[in-house]
């Protein structure tokens, strides 16, 4: 802590050369004081004591406000992650049943073509028998129609 000295010239060249002359680089009190010197300094001690405390007390609530808020800001981030991970299971159970039915249609689909197919070659058949049946029907009308009305010679 410093200390101001607030005494004539003579106490500060004295402290000046004890500062000069001792091997320690922290000043040596002098006992030597003019008038109320010595209690100013005790106040000044005492406020700076107090200042020190003061700052030491507004560090100690702010790090209790930060740990405060770190404590709550993890409690949210966990019932956070509580929820997702139980969004994320039910999806995954969706997912699953969702596969289920989508194999069951894949099958379902298979069989329907296959019967689609079976449909298509036989109609393909029935309209070739069709078409053929139809052709002969002609030919023999027109055979009939040429014997029935004979060319003009």
């Amino acid at each position: 802590t410093r200390k101001k000295v607030r005494s004539s010239g003579i106490n500060a060249e004295y402290g000046e050369q004890q500062k000069l002359k001792s091997p320690h680089k922290t000043p040596i009190k002098s006992n030597i004081s003019i008038g109320h010197t010595a209690v100013e300094e005790e106040e000044e001690e005492d406020e700076e004591s107090k200042d020190v405390a003061e700052v030491i007390r507004m560090h100690k609530e702010k790090q209790a406000k930060l740990a405060e808020q770190m404590l709550s800001m993890t409690s949210n981030l966990k019932q956070v992650s509580l929820a997702a991970r139980d969004i994320i299971q039910q999806d995954n159970k969706k997912l699953s049943g969702i596969q289920d039915v989508v194999e069951k249609n894949s099958t379902k689909l298979t069989r329907e073509t296959s019967k689609l197919e079976g449909y298509n070659k036989s109609s393909s058949k029935c309209w070739v028998w069709s078409l053929l049946f139809v052709v002969m029907v002609i030919f023999i009308v027109m055979v009939v129609f040429i014997r029935l009305f004979p060319r003009k010679r």
